[in-house]
């Protein structure tokens, strides 16, 4: 997959601008708040629905009413298509060469992976962690994004019975304890289709991450899922969760939230055997998130994604950095930004970008 061309209209710092980006490694370079991120935000928007860094109603140009963001795409097997998103009064919407306006998940995205800085907290925040595995399964399976979606509108109304089913005393607090029965029905049906399919994904990034990590560093590092419903990958394993969440029913509603369930997975990170968040340096921290982003793209690579990698050298040195740029396919689209031509190693022949030239041709498209 590639972008041919990729045109902003008031996205973030840029009132306009046009970039033809070419085939290969595109790296943009220019000083710290020049709008070498808001570039790279932008594909991101087009991939998930998400920057990743703040509301969308802050994606926008201040003074602006609405952003766009449109991009030509070619892939192999496919014509070129244009995707546009607009934000608009704090939502997204998107469409397909220049159709209705639709939600993001009725359009196919674009096939992207990205690794920034804030992806150093993949080593502390499960929450991160689980949305790297949500990603993956958006792009690899077509059904997840539905299912999750369905989970989570079903996981706000299970927690809101639970709040209900706490607080409530005599004659209706067995009405609400039927109702919890029902939405553990469709929970426990949702929890075992996500947690089946984040297992799917996780098991080829693990063995990638391992790959990955050994390969920029020469050490050992492994990858763990570990589902909050672990019944889910046994055998019967619906018949399993629904038990199980019957008999935390209890617990539950004491506490007043849903205990187990998706919403709680996680996975556990190691370097050299031990826990990794206990005894990894800050290089190896952020290599360890770099590796696990290029594992997650190693996955999709019969997709033929485009691989965004913000600000990557801050924290490598030339060995590493050069080892980096040698392990990318000639291939694949990819966008780095720098804060200068300098931090980038010269072998392997990359197209550069000065942002000083962009913001001199900038312009409404």
């Amino acid at each position: 997959m590639r972008i041919e061309r990729l045109a902003l209209k008031n996205y973030r710092s840029w009132k306009g601008l046009l970039l033809d980006p070419a085939p290969g490694v595109n790296v943009i370079y220019g000083p710290n708040g020049s709008g070498k991120t808001n570039i790279v935000e932008s594909i991101c928007l087009l991939a998930s629905g998400s920057s990743g860094r703040g509301r969308l109603s802050l994606q926008v140009l201040h003074g602006a009413g609405e952003a766009d963001v449109k991009a030509r795409i070619s892939s192999f097997d496919e014509e070129s298509r244009i995707l546009e998103a607009a934000i608009k009064s704090g939502r997204l919407f998107v469409r397909e060469d220049g159709g209705k306006w639709g939600s993001f998940s009725s359009l196919p995205p674009l096939s992207a992976v990205s690794f920034s800085p804030s992806d150093l907290l993949l080593c502390s925040s499960a929450e991160k962690r689980r949305s790297l595995l949500d990603e993956a399964c958006f792009q690899s399976m077509p059904a997840y994004r539905a299912q999750r979606g369905a989970f989570l509108k079903v996981l706000s109304q299970k927690s809101s019975l639970l709040k209900k089913i706490r607080e409530e005393a005599g004659v209706g607090r067995s009405e609400l304890f039927s109702a919890l029965r029902a939405f553990n029905f469709q929970f426990s049906s949702l929890a075992f289709s996500i947690t089946r399919s984040r297992a799917k994904a996780s098991k080829e990034i693990a063995s990638l991450f391992s790959l990955s990590y050994k390969r920029f560093s020469g050490l050992e590092a492994g990858m763990e899922y570990l589902p909050s419903l672990s019944e889910a990958l046994q055998e019967d394993g619906l018949e399993k969760v629904q038990k199980r969440l019957e008999e935390r029913a209890g617990a539950e509603i004491a506490s007043g939230f849903p205990l187990l369930g998706p919403q709680r997975d996680d996975f556990s990170l190691s370097l050299e055997g031990f826990p990794l968040s206990e005894v990894a340096s800050g290089g190896q921290a952020w290599m360890a998130s770099l590796s696990l982003r290029m594992a997650q793209f190693e996955s999709l690579k019969d997709l033929g994604p485009v691989l965004v990698l913000d600000d990557v050298f801050a924290q490598l040195d030339p060995e590493r950095r050069a080892a980096i740029l040698s392990s990318l396919p000639s291939s694949t689209q990819v966008f780095i930004t720098a804060a200068g031509r300098e931090d980038v190693p010269e072998e392997g022949g990359w197209n550069g970008i000065p942002i000083e030239l962009l913001r001199q041709k900038a312009f409404l498209p």
